[in-house]
């Protein structure tokens, strides 16, 4: 079953979205990702049981090809720019993916991204 939780915009920012949250809130300490402060762009996994990886293919990954390539090809920190894909696994096991829609420089406004996270939690 392939239902959807929530799809929409999300900030990354220092204190990144709680994904598992409905709709996704912001939340510094309970976060799913959030942006590293270093240059270029990075957002990084929030708790250690999170994970994601990039996604490369020319259409957009549904969420079984998503929790596929997180099992094979997990990182810690993605290099973000517009229209960076990336699929990720939340603290709570529910898969997401996020796509880049805006960056900045800045730590606290982050870059902004279009989400989907479905709402079955992975086996």
């Amino acid at each position: 079953m392939n239902t959807i939780q929530y799809t929409g915009t999300v900030r990354i920012a220092y204190a990144g979205p709680d994904l598992d949250a409905v709709p996704p809130e912001i939340s510094e300490y309970d976060n799913d990702v959030h942006l590293g402060l270093v240059e270029p762009p990075r957002i990084s996994t929030g708790l250690s049981s999170s994970a994601m990886a990039l996604w490369s293919g020319s259409a957009m990954p549904g969420r079984q090809q998503c929790s596929d390539l997180i099992s094979t090809q997990a990182i810690e920190q993605v290099e973000v720019k517009k229209g960076t894909v990336v699929c990720l696994r939340t603290d709570a096991g529910r898969i997401a993916v996020l796509t880049v829609t805006s960056t900045s420089n800045g730590f606290n406004s982050g870059e902004m991204a279009q989400v989907t996270v479905w709402s079955e939690v992975s086996d």
